[in-house]
């Protein structure tokens, strides 16, 4: 099972619009190959996984 989908594969030319893209908005982009889909998943779940983001100091994303 595949859990994240692949980076894009891009030229020297597109990477730099991506990071002048990153410069002018301030913002990290990614790109990948296919848009990966979030999970659908219930609220009692998302409370979950927000307790575990506070204890680890780190941000979940949850594919289907």
């Amino acid at each position: 099972m595949k859990f994240c989908p692949d980076y894009a594969k891009i030229d020297a030319k597109t990477l730099d619009k991506i990071k002048i893209l990153e410069n002018e908005i301030g913002v990290i982009l990614l790109a990948y190959e296919k848009p990966p889909a979030y999970a659908k998943i219930p609220d009692s779940d998302v409370v979950k996984l927000k307790e575990v983001e506070r204890s680890m100091g780190v941000t979940l994303v949850a594919f289907s």
